[in-house]
């Protein structure tokens, strides 16, 4: 028993109609328990990484801290989506990243004193795009609820992410080097 392809992961077999597997972020949700998966050792390793090229690159200078900060809102926009078991949703994924660059853009073209006027107002304007996205999917309502919910939360943290080019540098150092740390403490 259970020679067949897929036997021991859990999922059914494949059908003709369509795919009625079920993901473990699925699976999660319909037991009543969170659908966020705990990514590992491995993804800690690479936000600490990460982080400490954030405090590095924020001793050079603002167009120097702009490389490790979008490669930060690349993996933001995309992971958030991968953590709650909605992989891969390509729209949410460059709906939140376009939202970021615009961030980013919108900060270095008003200045460092007008940060949090331009951050908010991208954030405003990309939770407004992220429900028009929403109310045009024909998904399930349970569906469009998560997808909603996961698109405004990426774009959200990847804008958001945007603080770092608004901060002084050794602020973004020190708050860096705190997240390398935290997250792989928490892995441990």
């Amino acid at each position: 028993a259970g020679a067949g392809p897929g036997a021991d992961s859990g999922y059914g077999p494949a059908t003709v109609g369509g795919n009625t597997r079920v993901t473990d972020a699925q699976r999660a949700r319909a037991e009543g328990r969170s659908p966020i998966i705990d990514p590992g050792m491995q993804p800690a390793g690479l936000t600490a990484l990460l982080g400490l090229l954030l405090a590095g690159a924020a001793e050079v200078g603002t167009y120097a801290l702009l490389v490790p900060l979008v490669v930060l809102q690349a993996v933001t926009a995309a992971g958030w989506f991968r953590l709650n078991g909605m992989w891969p949703a390509r729209q949410g994924i460059a709906l939140a990243f376009a939202g970021a660059l615009v961030s980013d853009a919108a900060v270095l073209g008003a200045g460092r004193a007008h940060a949090p006027a331009a951050i908010l107002g991208t954030l405003g304007v990309w939770v407004l795009l992220s429900l028009v996205l929403q109310l045009r999917s024909h998904a399930e309502p349970d569906e469009r609820m998560y997808g909603l919910m996961a698109t405004v939360a990426s774009a959200a943290l990847a804008i958001l992410a945007t603080g770092y080019l608004g901060a002084g540098a050794d602020a973004v150092a020190v708050g860096a080097v705190a997240v390398a740390a935290a997250v792989v403490a928490r892995a441990l």
